[in-house]
């Protein structure tokens, strides 16, 4: 509020020369604090800055000014206010004279409390002075400092007027981590070996994000990479490419949802991107399946380097990375419910299972044993061998009477969702 009384411009100007000419300074005084607090802030997001004062001595504040600097290249003030102690700060009314300038590169503030000294400011704690939003344009993983400064033409310096003088405080500056609200996620797969594992990347964004890069280390002993396609929320994807110089057990794949920009994946939690191949090796090398064989982020793949980023317009960063792995098994696929192995599910396999428990008859014929695909209703524990007259009873019904289909893997060959049961195939690790 500008109050331009006769006396109040002389004041006006008494002041505005006293602070910003800091060669009139007294030496900083450790009873007066000016401070900011250190904090966090997501890249691309927002941040608001509160300027505070500690006065612990007696003198009366009659104003002050403040220059507060940023690196333009991380943070760029978009506005400021009174703080909410200052804005009462005139017997509970706003000071008389007031302004706050904004470039780039910093703030600065000068506060006349009352033209006729008909209030002041003593002893306080947490006064809130100044109030500063910033635009965050920091690299993730990066920091920026917000500093006290001698700023501005005329230069506007950081001091408080005691007894018509200035009086330089103690300063405390901030540290910002600029941090990321967003992860890519390497999931968990599982591979049988000789055959082909699946491994998803998922995405959480909370800003729409037109497309990204990853780069992925994996045991090349045991791991082949084979490709990466395009899935979930971005099914619909223009682009979808493979570094072609990768680094032997080192992948590179970048994605772009529209060329045109006009489809972007969108905000969203733990949302599929990429599905990633992998063959598995014949051989484990020794080790005994299964197997955990990790899949994690590197900092980069291939020249030109492909790095993690996420991309919306201009904007992009590295988010959070979250690693993941494939289990490497041994197991054998099968069909549940074909206990004969005739490659159909019917009445012969009900008969099959009560053979084998009345009879003790062998099942699987010619091919072998396979009595996880005899566990028709999926009971078996490792404690508990599962097959039993209800598996027999399960099939009839199946066939008979309209009753539920066998649980996975079913009607497709495939592996059990549930090993670790200790039933197995073919003599395969889930066996015991």
């Amino acid at each position: 509020m500008l109050n331009l009384t006769k006396p109040g411009k002389a004041c006006i100007a008494f002041l505005l020369t006293t602070v910003m000419l800091s060669g009139f300074a007294h030496a900083q005084d450790p009873d007066l604090l000016v401070k900011m607090s250190d904090g966090q802030a997501f890249g691309g997001g927002s941040l608001t800055q509160s300027i505070l004062l500690d006065n612990s001595q007696p003198g009366a504040i009659q104003g002050w000014s403040l220059g507060v600097c940023n690196d333009p290249g991380s943070l760029i003030p978009v506005s400021s206010a009174l703080g909410a102690d200052a804005a009462t700060v005139k017997n509970g009314a706003a000071p008389d004279f007031e302004t706050m300038n904004l470039t780039d590169e910093g703030v600065t503030q000068g506060v006349v409390i009352c033209f006729t000294g008909c209030a002041t400011l003593t002893e306080v704690t947490d006064f809130e002075m100044l109030t500063i939003d910033y635009s965050v344009l920091g690299e993730v993983g990066s920091s920026s400092q917000l500093q006290f400064c001698s700023y501005g033409t005329p230069l506007v310096t950081t001091v408080l007027v005691i007894d018509s003088e200035s009086v330089i405080p103690t300063k405390q500056d901030s540290t910002i981590e600029i941090l990321s609200p967003n992860f890519l996620t390497l999931g968990s797969g599982m591979g049988v070996v000789g055959q082909t594992a699946e491994l998803p990347v998922s995405l959480t964004t909370e800003r729409p994000i037109d497309g990204l890069s990853i780069a992925v280390g994996y045991d090349q002993s045991l791991l082949t990479f084979v490709g990466a396609s395009a899935a979930g929320a971005a099914a619909d994807a223009d682009f979808v490419e493979v570094s072609g110089t990768a680094e032997p057990g080192t992948l590179g794949v970048g994605l772009v949802m529209s060329f045109s920009l006009s489809v972007e994946i969108p905000v969203g939690d733990d949302q599929q991107v990429l599905s990633l191949a992998f063959d598995v090796a014949n051989d484990l090398g020794g080790q005994p399946a299964p197997l955990i064989s990790p899949v994690g982020f590197i900092p980069s793949s291939g020249s030109p380097p492909i790095t993690n980023r996420i991309v919306d317009g201009s904007y992009s960063e590295t988010p959070n990375l979250v690693d993941g792995s494939i289990e490497l098994v041994d197991f054998n696929p099968f069909v549940r419910g074909d206990c004969n192995r005739d490659s159909f599910v019917d009445i012969a396999d009900g008969i099959a299972i009560l053979a084998y428990l009345f009879q003790g008859q062998p099942v699987g014929g010619n091919s072998g044993p396979c009595l996880d695909a005899c566990d028709i209703d999926d009971s078996a524990t490792p404690t508990s061998p599962g097959i039993g007259i209800g598996d027999a009873v399960y099939v009839f019904t199946y066939q008979f009477a309209g009753g539920s289909p066998p649980p996975a893997p079913f009607p497709d060959m495939g592996i059990d969702p549930t090993n670790g049961d200790g039933l197995g195939c073919d003599g395969d690790g889930d066996d015991q």
